[in-house]
């Protein structure tokens, strides 16, 4: 790892929470303007990418997943509806239920956006050789997994999100 840089280590050293999180917002930033052209926000191609794994979800569930109040997940649910991304059908076993899945147009909407922020995410890592990359995603992965360690171990599996490999990730900006 002959490119890595090592910040000194005296008091006026950036803070590590501060770099992630200029990271983060300019990656965000980035990936907005990639999600944009086809009309849809991030906290919406993670609706798409969940619905893909998990098809026939209700938006409570989607809801509790991501951790928003149900009535921010509904207008959610309700702009990709509006768009043809999505469709409700009732439920077979619960009549009261009402369950969600990708639409023909959603499926497609969702592979040309994966594809896209494959190569957003490849762009943003280009600083990096292949094995600082995995070295990051390394350091990520725990710092990710002891946040989300459940306080309760009756909430282990709320935090449970199917995703492809390139889509694992846990939690959501929220609205």
């Amino acid at each position: 790892m002959g490119k890595a840089i090592r910040a000194t280590t005296d008091r006026h050293a950036p803070s590590i929470l501060h770099l992630v999180k200029q990271v983060q917002y300019k990656a965000y930033v980035r990936l907005e303007s990639v999600l944009n052209p086809l009309g849809v926000t991030a906290v919406q191609f993670r609706i798409l990418t969940t619905l893909s794994t998990r098809p026939n979800m209700s938006s409570a569930e989607l809801s509790r997943l991501y951790d928003v109040k149900p009535q921010t997940m509904i207008k959610q649910i309700a702009l990709l509806e509006s768009k043809g991304l999505i469709d409700r059908q009732v439920s077979r076993a619960n009549k009261r239920l009402l369950e969600l899945s990708l639409t023909a147009a959603g499926k497609d909407t969702l592979k040309k956006l994966q594809k896209d922020t494959r190569a957003l995410e490849a762009e943003l890592l280009t600083p990096l050789d292949d094995d600082e990359q995995d070295v990051l995603r390394g350091f990520l992965t725990r710092l990710l997994a002891s946040l989300s360690a459940p306080t309760d171990p009756a909430d282990a599996d709320l935090d449970a999100e199917e995703f492809t490999p390139e889509y694992s990730r846990a939690g959501v900006q929220r609205p």
